[in-house]
């Protein structure tokens, strides 16, 4: 099969680097060719007629501009079957044309492959044909953590902390600071971006030792694995309501194949994910957070065994190499979609 997979970013972009550039690879490896872009402006999108006549697959992922109908009716006209992957609600602001031209993407294909179940019941209202595909993990990417009793124990957290500076002030800075006057602890900021109200926030809690990494190369796995080696316990912490529905877990599939314990806020697909006193903790309140947290800092072991929890459910359900073959057998079945 030959597939072309028209991507949202190169591979600093998570989606795409996660949803195209692994998956992409875990394809070639079932004998499958695939051909990755990323077109970000019009002159893009005419050298991509080439590509498109080579291929028996179009995947279109995260992308709805004006030019992206335009080419998904050209590869429709051409007898492409087309798809369309989702693991975002389709904007941020609320945007008519924005959300508008996804349901055109989405009537356009002949399927739709969304990361979570809320995205699925949101995409089925324009394409029926849409299947749940969990976004994958890529786990030689991750090294496996070690578990001790040493202090101060490291909280993590790893992302774009533009995009979530207010879900991570408003859900923790409250449990952090009672957490601090009663624990040495240690919270480490992957992906800050330079976000000043993150440092004013956390840098002056009291107690708190608060270590930030402002910028990563993405692309780079040894790079993300050494900025979260430090890290004792992943957080997860999501405000209620809006695009955070829509989210996917991913941060916490990247902890739990580091073989840590999640503590996360009952949001999007994190509950569906995080399996609440096995993988890690659920949270639905700020004393959630507190009382889980000053468990987990406490016992090592319990966060041993829950990090191991996690790998082994990584391992066996969110293996991008699996995922890629459930992927296949779609593409290569049309009539089941």
């Amino acid at each position: 099969m030959r597939l072309l997979m028209i991507l949202s970013g190169d591979a600093n972009k998570a989606s795409s680097r996660v949803r195209g550039y692994w998956v992409a690879e875990a394809l070639c490896d079932r004998g499958h060719t695939v051909a990755l872009c990323s077109p970000s402006a019009r002159h893009h999108y005419l050298p991509l007629l080439g590509p498109i006549s080579k291929s028996d697959v179009v995947i279109f992922q995260k992308m709805y501009g004006r030019y992206d109908i335009v080419l998904a009716r050209l590869c429709r006209a051409l007898g492409k079957s087309v798809y369309f992957d989702i693991d975002d609600a389709p904007s941020r602001i609320q945007s008519d044309r924005t959300i508008g031209n996804a349901a055109t993407m989405m009537r356009l294909s002949h399927g739709v492959f969304a990361g979570s179940r809320a995205l699925v019941a949101y995409a089925k209202e324009s394409q029926p044909a849409t299947h749940l595909v969990p976004s994958g993990i890529r786990l030689g990417n991750y090294r496996l953590k070690s578990h001790d009793a040493h202090r101060p124990v490291c909280l993590g957290w790893i992302g774009n902390g533009a995009h979530y500076a207010d879900d991570l002030i408003d859900v923790l800075a409250g449990p952090l600071t009672r957490l601090a006057s009663q624990h040495p602890l240690r919270f480490r900021l992957v992906g800050a971006c330079g976000v000043k109200h993150l440092y004013d926030v956390f840098g002056t809690i009291d107690g708190l030792e608060f270590d930030f990494v402002d910028q990563l190369d993405w692309s780079d796995p040894d790079a993300i694995s050494e900025a979260v080696a430090p890290f004792d316990i992943g957080l997860y912490p999501l405000r209620t309501g809006g695009f955070n529905e829509y989210k996917c877990a991913f941060k916490a599939l990247e902890y739990m194949a580091c073989g840590l314990p999640v503590v996360t806020s009952a949001v999007g697909a994190n509950a569906e994910v995080v399996i609440d006193g096995l993988t890690g903790n659920v949270c639905h309140s700020a004393m959630d957070w507190q009382a889980y947290l000053a468990r987990l800092i406490d016992d090592p072991g319990a966060r041993a065994k829950m990090g191991a929890a996690g790998r082994a459910k990584i391992e066996k359900t969110y293996d991008v190499s699996r995922l890629a073959g459930e992927l296949e057998a779609l593409l290569m079945s049309p009539g089941s979609i």
